[in-house]
């Protein structure tokens, strides 16, 4: 009997041992640490911009309008579809690069930083229909901007502002792709 006590009084210490150990890991495993106290202040701006649509002849004329808080970079993603090439007018497109085309989409990036208020260059895409074909097909545009910069003058693609806003289309060739 007497043995049998023991055995209870040492099994019910060991569960609550055992329940006690969770919490102390937990606490034993979580570390923080500072050096120093500092304090940083983020830019709260908005991002905005606006694309503007041309089309002439077999040209795509694109200009992006910043109507946000903050300067910044943008680029142009056009697509275009397999069966089109599209084709950066290098004379016409001032301060404008392409940094890929494949399988019908291409992306050009601006090279200067936006101000705000201010409107790019236009970009002059054209799009090569060498190959004939009797369907009818949207070339669609899509603006991009980063305020961020992963050095001086270098913008920064992989980062996001959380109070960026997407562009809306409207039916006067604001966008949207046509």
């Amino acid at each position: 009997m007497i043995n049998k006590k023991y055995v209870l009084i040492a099994a019910t210490v060991l569960m609550l041992g055992a329940v006690a150990v969770r919490p102390a890991m937990a606490f034993l495993t979580d570390t923080h640490e500072t050096n120093g106290i500092g304090t940083i202040h983020l830019n709260e701006g908005q991002i905005k911009i606006v694309p503007y649509e041309d089309v002439k002849k077999d040209t795509k004329i694109i200009k992006i309008k910043n109507e946000g808080d903050l300067p910044v970079y943008v680029r142009v993603k056009v697509f275009g579809g397999r069966t089109h090439a599209l084709i950066l007018d290098t004379e016409k497109s001032v301060d404008w690069t392409q940094v890929s085309n494949a399988d019908g989409t291409a992306c050009f990036e601006y090279g200067k930083l936006l101000p705000v208020g201010e409107t790019t260059t236009e970009v002059y895409v054209k799009i090569d229909d060498s190959k004939e074909s009797a369907e009818t097909f949207n070339v669609v545009v899509v603006g991009e901007a980063t305020a961020n910069t992963k050095e001086e003058g270098t913008p920064d693609w992989e980062k996001t502002l959380p109070n960026s806003v997407p562009a809306q289309a409207d039916d006067n060739g604001q966008g949207g792709g046509r």
